[in-house]
């Protein structure tokens, strides 16, 4: 069976009517839905081969050669839908597969997130970084998005994002929003750095931190005096401080835990967990864990504390800080989820 637009449009119209979020699909093998995180085969949709996928991606992206052992991200609108899909394009033993995201054309609203006090209280204007990790598949990236969205609305700032790919378009609000990607609008992080700053940004959203490269760049953007903010993979706020200052040589971990403790605004950590109610997104509600700057989170920073981060988090309400267990009573007692 070929990908032709027919075929494109049963599948992306079989997933959104299952409420899916990721629709997997590997050479000689039925199409495979996520939904409310569980993994569903749908034998009753047609099988592709790995050359049909290889031509599909070609017909896509004609100017771009697929090497081996090479993955490649980039995404597109489903006009029938009115939907965005990102594509992860990849190799495996078996051939040529792809892992489609299924998106909103416009991202959803904060408080339909249910997003934490911490963001919803962040401004444009503000200065440092701000985290938002979990692990793959969590709604990082859509967190983010609706932040940005909703700033920009309301504020007459400048948005420069670095993304790979772009994955939301934003309407037109009070503020201004360009958007980039790598590999197409920039070579590289490092070749972002001068390009970016000469744009005058009060805002830079960073798509993932994921090597040691982009971590630095976000460390750089944040010392410059902008709004920075960024993904990350990791189980939880204490683990995204230790992911940031680990992936540094040993040698250098003292003045990046300097640095860090004096640029970072907050950590927002979240997991999504299956929703009691119908207003929980693709049948799961989002489960956040906040930790904020304080002067006592700076120091355990600095001093190689970050055991007893865990412990801040529970007691600084005030701070707009929270635990995931904390957050989640909350979820029960408002009804959106199940004991």
């Amino acid at each position: 069976m070929q990908i032709d637009k027919y075929w494109l449009n049963v599948l992306l119209d079989a997933a959104y009517a299952a409420g899916a979020s990721d629709i997997h699909l590997s050479p000689n093998k039925p199409p495979i839905f996520r939904v409310a995180g569980q993994l569903r085969a749908m034998p009753h949709l047609e099988i592709v081969s790995a050359d049909s996928i290889r031509a599909w991606f070609a017909e896509q992206l004609p100017q771009h050669q697929l090497q081996e052992n090479q993955q490649v991200n980039f995404a597109f609108d489903h006009f029938d839908t009115e939907q965005r899909v990102r594509v992860t394009v990849y190799q495996t033993t078996h051939g040529t597969s792809l892992a489609l995201r299924l998106l909103s054309k416009l991202p959803p609203a904060p408080e339909v997130l249910g997003q934490p006090q911490f963001l919803s209280q962040l401004s444009p204007f503000d200065k440092g970084l701000v985290l938002v990790t979990g692990p793959t598949g969590s709604g990082k990236s859509t967190t983010l998005a609706s932040w940005l969205n909703d700033a920009q609305m309301k504020y007459p700032a400048h948005f420069v994002t670095i993304e790979d790919p772009i994955e939301y378009e934003f309407p037109h609000g009070q503020g201004l929003i360009h958007q980039s990607e790598l590999g197409i609008h920039f070579a590289n992080h490092e070749s972002a750095l001068s390009d970016v700053l000469r744009r005058d940004p009060d805002v830079i959203l960073l798509g993932e931190l994921r090597d040691l490269a982009s971590i630095e760049l976000a460390l750089r953007f944040a010392e410059t005096g902008h709004l920075v903010l960024a993904t990350l993979h990791s189980a939880n706020a204490t683990d995204a401080i230790l992911r940031v200052i680990n992936v540094f040589p040993a040698a250098s971990r003292d003045f990046v835990r300097h640095v860090l403790s004096n640029v970072l605004l907050g950590v927002v950590a979240q997991r999504l967990l299956n929703g009691a109610v119908a207003r929980a997104h693709q049948g799961r509600i989002a489960n956040y864990e906040v930790l904020t700057n304080t002067a006592a989170v700076r120091n355990l920073i600095k001093e190689q504390k970050e055991a007893q981060l865990h412990s801040v988090m529970q007691t600084s309400a005030a701070q707009q800080m929270m635990t995931f267990e904390q957050h989640r009573q909350e979820l029960v007692n408002s009804g959106l989820l199940l004991q």
